[in-house]
């Protein structure tokens, strides 16, 4: 008898909650939790074609496409929550839900602040985007870029500081109406 595969059971524990903070951007919590549960569905199937430093970025590409979807649907497939209002206390969801809202609104900001990085140095964007996503070395990426594997290193550094205070200039100044 072949012993259980607990692959989908650690890479639940791993990334369920960035992938479900990753649907939320686009859908509402509990269209949010059916979507969530639909990605680690596919990645069941599709457990043996994804190399294991990518499900990070599969489970991400996957999610968002799916909440995309939904929504070009016009979210005409509703969730049913089943539950009777009488049984809800509306006092811990609406502190739930100032939560969600800025998680939601802090996200935004760094995803302008992000695009902004994109337009104005693609290389940066592009090194991070290979460091932290996808998990590879300045050496990978230095033969991918066709660059020194010190300017990586450089590139990546300066990006940081770049965002940083990019974000905090635009941000933190309490200022709303960002140019980004």
């Amino acid at each position: 008898m072949k012993e259980k595969d607990h692959r989908l059971d650690d890479y639940f524990k791993c990334y369920g909650d960035v992938t479900f903070r990753n649907i939320c951007l686009f859908v509402d919590y509990h269209t949010a939790e059916d979507i969530c549960q639909e990605t680690f569905l596919r990645l069941s199937a599709h457990l043996d074609q994804v190399h294991p430093k990518m499900v990070k970025a599969w489970l991400m590409v996957v999610s968002e496409r799916l909440a995309k979807d939904f929504l070009k649907k016009g979210g005409k497939y509703t969730t049913r929550l089943g539950l009777n209002l009488d049984e809800i206390d509306i006092a811990d969801l609406s502190s739930d839900v100032e939560c969600m809202v800025e998680e939601v609104e802090e996200s935004r900001k760094k995803g302008k602040v992000l695009n902004y990085l994109k337009k104005e140095k693609p290389e940066w964007y592009d090194v991070l985007l290979m460091k932290y996503l996808e998990n590879m070395s300045d050496r990978t990426i230095s033969r991918k870029l066709g660059v020194k594997e010190s300017l990586v290193g450089q590139w990546r550094h300066r990006a940081r500081l770049w965002l940083r205070e990019k974000y905090s200039s635009e941000y933190e100044k309490g200022t709303d109406d960002c140019p980004l």
